[in-house]
C-alpha cells in the first residue's frame, strides 16, 4: 500500500504575505493539485502541518511561524484539503518525530511514501530521511517541492536519492504510475 504525504504546504510558508514565505512556492500548487486529486483515489493522502506554540523552542532558529489555530498554519487554499484526508501536526522538521505518522501508515499497511511540499531541504528531506530508517521506500514528486533556491534544491534532492535510496519522480511520472495501478 502506498500513501501521499504533502509537507507543510501551508500560507505562512507559501504566500508572499508568510512569515516564512518561499519564493515561487505558489509555482507548484497546480501540479501538486493534480498530484493530490489523482492519488485520493488510490492512497491515503497526509498532509503534515507545522504547528507552534507562540513561545516555541524553535523560534531562537527561525522567525514566528505556523502559530496553532492561526491563518498562517492553515493549509492553501488552492490545494482544497478534504476532512478525509488525514492531518499530521508537527512541530520539528520531520512529520514522524514526536506524531502519530509511523502508527497510521502502519495502520493502513503502507509500505511506500511519496512526497512532495515545502521546503524541500529542510522539513521535506527530514521526513523523507525518516521514512527511510523506518523502513519506507521513498520517492519525492521533485516538481511539487520548492525550497529557497536552486542550490538547495539540487542539493537535498541529490541527498535524499544518494543517502536514503529516494527515488526522485516528477508529476507526471507519478501521474502515470497511479494509472498503471
Amino acid at each position: 500500500m502506498e500513501a501521499l504525504i504533502v509537507v507543510d504546504m501551508q500560507k505562512d510558508f507559501c504566500y508572499p504575505n508568510g512569515a516564512l514565505y518561499i519564493v515561487g512556492a505558489e509555482q507548484i500548487f497546480e501540479k501538486t493539485r493534480k498530484v493530490i486529486e489523482a492519488a485520493r483515489r488510490k492512497m491515503k493522502v497526509i498532509f503534515t502541518m507545522d504547528w507552534h506554540r507562540r513561545d516555541d523552542e524553535e523560534f531562537r532558529i527561525w522567525p514566528r511561524h505556523c502559530i496553532m489555530n492561526t491563518e498562517g498554519a492553515e493549509i492553501v487554499d488552492e490545494l482544497n484539503p478534504r476532512e478525509e484526508d488525514y492531518f499530521v501536526r508537527k512541530r520539528r522538521y520531520s512529520a514522524f518525530f514526536g506524531t502519530d505518522l509511523d502508527l497510521t501508515l502502519r495502520e493502513h499497511n503502507i509500505d511506500k511514501v511519496y512526497i512532495c511540499g515545502v521546503a524541500t531541504n529542510i522539513c521535506v528531506l527530514h521526513t523523507a530521511a525518516d521514512a527511510a530508517i523506518r523502513g519506507y521506500k521513498v520517492s519525492v514528486i521533485q516538481d511539487c517541492t520548492k525550497t529557497i533556491g536552486e542550490y538547495e534544491q539540487e542539493y537535498a534532492l541529490k541527498h535524499m536519492r544518494n543517502v536514503f535510496n529516494a527515488e526522485i519522480i516528477s508529476s507526471k511520472e507519478f501521474l502515470s504510475l497511479l494509472n498503471s495501478i
